[in-house]
């Protein structure tokens, strides 16, 4: 190890970016317990060894010091710990980043945040502000908030639909964890998503804020990525793109009584954007509230994709106010072209209710190449509210429905009339 504690020094002596290289060299000291020993709880809260305070490795609360370092120590103090142990974030301003929570620890680790941690602006060598890897049986609680001062780079963000582009970083990135407890915390102003949760298992998200402007781009509240088992519940989401979006190999997700808007709707996809992508499954929407959102429940994938799968996709029990596209499938989403061959079956739109702002209620726009199948609309009642002058809808009233390569269900009340069959 004599050589990893050069090589930490060295890191010491540069720049924030080294912080990365720091974690992954001291996380195999740390479960070796080679760096701290004994002294485990010097840094430790009076009272209570199992409590890390940041400050007590030289945070500092005026939002002007980079703490970044102290986080870093901080953490490895509570990974190395044998007992469940937390790291404190106490009230006040704290800059830092970008900061990786690396493991594997040694048991149950809790970030506890209580103040509020500012992202710097630039300096970031891989795209997450806050990633956590490699480490189970992690909690996330507030009430604190992590503010990325996305407002300082959304500009130069030009995106949008483009097939290859390099997102600003995310706030919150969490990747190879098994079982995830995250609750009471707020994003502000993510540079783009907020959370981003990959290739994670058994995840409970509750009464959480994220927020940013309508008009911040790529500001996604939740992206998933083969996350599998994932509750979230009890949430505001008021954003710039996906109040949530459910991607490529995700399985088993509910999400219930969250409120979405501003924000780009509630989203399953996009799907099929890079090649080989794994199918998802079991994705379920239920008791959410949408206001002034550009999309409601969309189901969106790109043209020329790969094959694979989208089964068993619930909407249901949901209110709206002033939505733009209620209910869509877009298998034409994106700039590439070409049929989508993603496999979109067994979806179920019910019981949908309030207003919106657009004369197509009900857009499924399925692929020629995968025609959609088992599509159920059932008791959607909205309220057209928007411009009733310009072109009729696609029925050819007032509001109507569009169906193209698909053969959809409609049953209950409906507030429109049907697409002919």
């Amino acid at each position: 190890m004599a050589s990893a504690r050069i090589f930490v020094a060295k890191a010491y002596s540069t720049n924030v970016g080294s912080l990365i290289l720091m974690a992954l060299v001291l996380g195999s000291c740390v479960a070796n317990g080679e760096y701290l020993g004994g002294r485990r709880g010097l840094a430790a809260v009076a009272g209570n060894p199992t409590v890390f305070d940041i400050t007590k490795n030289g945070a500092v609360g005026t939002g002007a010091t980079d703490s970044s370092k102290a986080f870093l120590n901080t953490w490895i103090q509570v990974c190395a710990s044998p007992v469940p142990a937390t790291l404190l974030v106490p009230k006040g301003e704290f800059l830092a980043g970008p900061v990786i929570f690396a493991g594997p620890c040694k048991s149950k680790v809790t970030v506890e945040v209580q103040g509020t941690i500012t992202a710097p602006p630039s300096g970031y060598p891989t795209p997450e502000w806050f990633l956590f890897e490699h480490v189970d049986n992690v909690v996330l609680t507030g009430p604190g908030t992590f503010h990325g001062k996305g407002e300082a780079v959304w500009k130069a963000d030009g995106c949008g639909q483009k097939a290859v582009c390099n997102l600003p970083p995310t706030s919150l990135k969490f990747r190879n964890i098994l079982n995830l407890d995250i609750s009471g915390i707020s994003s502000v102003n993510a540079k783009a998503f907020h959370m981003f949760l990959v290739k994670t298992k058994n995840v409970n998200v509750q009464n959480i804020k994220l927020i940013a402007p309508a008009e911040s781009p790529n500001t996604d509240g939740i992206h998933l990525s083969n996350a599998v088992n994932v509750y979230i519940s009890d949430s505001l989401v008021a954003t710039g793109d996906d109040c949530i979006s459910v991607g490529r190999g995700s399985t088993n997700v509910t999400v219930e009584r969250v409120t979405c808007g501003p924000g780009h709707g509630l989203s399953v996809g996009s799907l099929g954007k890079y090649p080989n992508e794994e199918n998802v499954a079991d994705i379920h929407f239920r008791n959410c509230t949408m206001k002034d959102t550009d999309n409601g429940l969309r189901i969106k994938s790109w043209g020329g994709s790969s094959p694979s799968t989208a089964v068993d996709i619930t909407y249901e029990d949901i209110i709206m106010t002033n939505v733009k596209n209620p209910i869509i499938i877009d298998q034409n989403y994106g700039t590439r072209g070409g049929d989508s061959k993603v496999a979109i079956s067994n979806v179920l739109f019910k019981n949908v209710r309030g207003t919106t702002i657009s004369k197509d209620e009900v857009q499924i726009m399925c692929s020629k190449a995968v025609p959609c199948k088992g599509v159920s609309v059932v008791d959607v009642e909205l309220n057209f509210v928007g411009d009733k002058g310009g072109h009729p809808s696609s029925s050819g009233g007032l509001v109507g429905a569009l169906c193209t390569n698909a053969n959809v269900i409609f049953g209950g009340k409906l507030s429109f009339p049907m697409c002919p069959k």
